[in-house]
């Protein structure tokens, strides 16, 4: 009987050890002061820069010591900021225009109308791309002239975009489905999610994680197959996921003032952390991922291990 107890202990132990997270551990890091309402951050020359909503500013943070080394002023309403061609954009939500920064002298050297409501931006596909929420397009810049050189009509209100498996993807405020671009003919194609306003997207290569502020779901795609393949339940109004170095998944849940965690490989949440209220885009940088408190002055550093 003792036998037969050990056996069937022994068997149920290795089955809850088959069944855990084979990821490292994650922790909060540094919590850096950056300004008023940090919006959203991105990687390039060698620091973290950080737009500031309601300063009308982007930081320039130091990876290595966690502390603001400069500061650049820029239009109203700044927040999606990303690197490319020798420079650091932003986009100004207020002006619609996207400012292109110089990054050594920390000033704003050209200005590109996008249109009303300037959502959000990204560089790929040596471009710079920016969602225009009331005309319903996405441009793109050619960042050698400064200029829009495609106007792509996607749904009524894009929000943001990400480049990634080689092409363009744009979050919707409205509608059930996200849009792929093909940068090499700018012609945009609906993917049905299901989710309602499907607005924040993440992309590798192997998969697309997009979630939707209006319910508590983040749906996974195959970017190859653009079919549908787990839906993770994560909390009230999940925003702007992020992959870390390890594939696993960043949820920044702006109703709960959260970031959650999940293992793609069991597509459940490992891990969840309160981090303030209204919690941005999550970004991997530098090793790690960041998450700007929008409600407050601080980003929030995640590391692995």
């Amino acid at each position: 009987m003792r036998f037969t107890i050990l056996v069937i202990l022994a068997a149920a132990l290795a089955g809850t050890a088959a069944g855990a997270s084979t990821l490292a551990p994650a922790r909060i890091a540094a919590r850096i002061h950056t300004g008023n309402g940090p919006c959203s951050e991105g990687a390039g020359f060698g620091s973290l820069w950080v737009s500031n909503i309601r300063d009308n500013t982007v930081v320039r943070v130091d990876p290595a010591t966690n502390k603001v080394a400069g500061k650049v002023s820029v239009g109203l309403g700044p927040c999606g900021v990303v690197s490319g061609a020798g420079a650091v954009w932003v986009d100004a939500y207020n002006a619609g225009d996207v400012e292109r920064v110089d990054p050594s002298t920390l000033q704003v050297v050209a200005k590109i109308p996008i249109g009303p409501q300037l959502w959000d931006i990204d560089f790929g596909a040596g471009s710079v791309w920016g969602t225009s929420t009331t005309k319903g397009t996405v441009g793109r810049i050619d960042p050698a002239t400064n200029k829009v050189v495609a106007t792509i009509k996607v749904g009524p209100a894009p929000h943001q975009v990400r480049y990634g498996a080689g092409a363009i993807w744009v979050g919707e405020g409205r509608g059930k489905s996200i849009w792929r671009i093909d940068p090499a003919t700018n012609k945009a194609r609906a993917v049905p999610i299901g989710l309602i306003g499907p607005d924040s997207i993440a992309v590798s290569d192997n998969a697309v994680w997009v979630s939707a502020n209006s319910g508590d779901l983040v749906v996974r795609l195959d970017p190859r197959t653009l079919k549908i393949v787990s839906r993770v339940k994560v909390g009230f109004h999940p925003g702007n996921p992020a992959f870390a170095a390890d594939g696993s998944v960043f949820v920044p849940v702006t109703g709960e003032g959260r970031v959650v965690r999940i293992d793609p490989a069991r597509n459940k949440v490992i891990g969840t952390w309160y981090v303030g209220s209204t919690p941005y885009p999550a970004a991997f940088a530098f090793g790690d991922i960041w998450v700007p408190v929008g409600g407050g002055t601080t980003i929030v550093r995640f590391h692995i291990g």
